[in-house]
Order: C-alpha cells, then sequence, then structure tokens
C-alpha cells in the first residue's frame, strides 16, 4: 500500500498541547495533549514520511504565512506531495491518510472539509502549490473550505473530496463532540491521560515531602543554660 508513495510526506502543523490550549482557548492542556498524541499516532501507523511542525519550527508573522513556509520546507526536502493536517480532528484515521496519498498520486489534490466550513486535511502535488496565493487564502474562517475548492479548479486533475469531519477549536466544540456517538476513544484517552497525571503528581509530591524530611536538620534541643 505504502511503497508506492516515497514521494509523499505528510506535514503535521500543529503547535506544542501548551501554545494550542491558549490559543484555542482549551483551558485544559491534557486535552491538546491527547489530541497531539492521537494524531502522531495516526501519522505514525499511515507508514508515511511525516514532519511535525511546532511553533518552534514554523516561521512568518501570520498563519497563512507561516503554514506556506512549511509546506515549501517539505517540497525543498524532494517530496513531489505533502499531505497537510493538524492535531484538531480526532476522527482522522490511517484510511482517510490513505486514500489522500492515493488520489495524490494519480494527480489528483485532495480536502478534508471540517463541519465549521474549515479544512482538516489539505492534499497538494508541488505543480498545485501556488505559494503566493496560497498564502492570501482565508486562513482560519468559515470561508477557507470554499475558497480553496476554488483555489484549486485552476489546476489540472481531480478534486478528491473526504467525507467531512468535526474539528475542536473551542472548549464548545469539544463538548459538542465528547456528547457524540463517535468520542468514545477520545474520552478513554482523556480519563487515562488525567489518572497518568495524577499519578505524576503523587510521586513527584511523596518525593519531595520524602526529600523535605530527609533534609530537615536534626533538631538536638536547646542549648544547657551553665550558671555563671
Amino acid at each position: 500500500m505504502i511503497d508506492n508513495h516515497s514521494q509523499t510526506a505528510i506535514l503535521l502543523f500543529a503547535q506544542s498541547a501548551r501554545v494550542d490550549a491558549i490559543s484555542k482557548a482549551l483551558v485544559d492542556v491534557a486535552v491538546m495533549d491527547v489530541l497531539n498524541n492521537h494524531v502522531l499516532n495516526t501519522v505514525r501507523n499511515s507508514g508515511l514520511d511525516y514532519y511535525h511542525f511546532t511553533e518552534k519550527e514554523q516561521r512568518g508573522d501570520s498563519f497563512g504565512l507561516r503554514f506556506k513556509n512549511s509546506i515549501e520546507d517539505v517540497f525543498k526536502l524532494g517530496y513531489t506531495s505533502v499531505i497537510c493536517i493538524g492535531n484538531d480532528t480526532p476522527l482522522l484515521s490511517v484510511d482517510l491518510i490513505h486514500k489522500a496519498a492515493n488520489s495524490l498520486i494519480n494527480g489528483n489534490s485532495v480536502l478534508g472539509k471540517s463541519q465549521d466550513g474549515g479544512l482538516y486535511l489539505i492534499g497538494l502535488n508541488h505543480s498545485q502549490f501556488d505559494a503566493e496565493n496560497f498564502e492570501i487564502l482565508p486562513w482560519q474562517s468559515d470561508q477557507l473550505s470554499n475558497c480553496f475548492q476554488q483555489y484549486l479548479k485552476r489546476y489540472k486533475g481531480q478534486i478528491t473530496i473526504l467525507k467531512t469531519l468535526q474539528d475542536i477549536d473551542s472548549t464548545a466544540d469539544l463538548y459538542h463532540f465528547l456528547a457524540g456517538k463517535d468520542a468514545r476513544s477520545l474520552i478513554i484517552a482523556l480519563l487515562l491521560n488525567t489518572l497518568s497525571r495524577k499519578r505524576n503528581n503523587h510521586k513527584q509530591s511523596t518525593f519531595y515531602n520524602k526529600q523535605v524530611f530527609l533534609f530537615q536538620p536534626a533538631n538536638k534541643g536547646s542549648p544547657d543554660l551553665i550558671a555563671a
């Protein structure tokens, strides 16, 4: 399945959990930890080469510029096609990534649309990447999927549209997703993550208390008063 995709790479364009939790108004960093770990496992299981660009690797003053620069960096490594994803779509699967890779090898572009009008996956061949026009697309808006589809129509090849999925950009999105029938795996992961954090905090607290006890100066009592 993957043997013919050596020229395709995945770009995981996602900030660290702490930074993303702030930018997306998700108070609990643990949620972003779970989402990051989930997408990384999915990417690894796909069998494709992948590159994770966090805030440390991204360059630019705007989302569009940072995204454009990251894609250019992947193409400079010699790949002829790239699959761009984020960390905010829990139902993104290996199967969907493979469908995108197969479409790219046939010369098509690929879009995975989010329910809010954004995109959870973009698949581009090098010939379909116009850096200047790519940068100025309405990123992080509900007009993105429609505008991106118009952007792609100027190039040869068909556009493969994957099934629409829900992404998580806010606490309200998270609650909405967790209330749905597809949330079981994410709920389990969140619970395991929370338990792990509690265990680690307990171990650190126990270690700290032991250290405090061990390094307490011995109380030798008050000095005896010697009568003159």
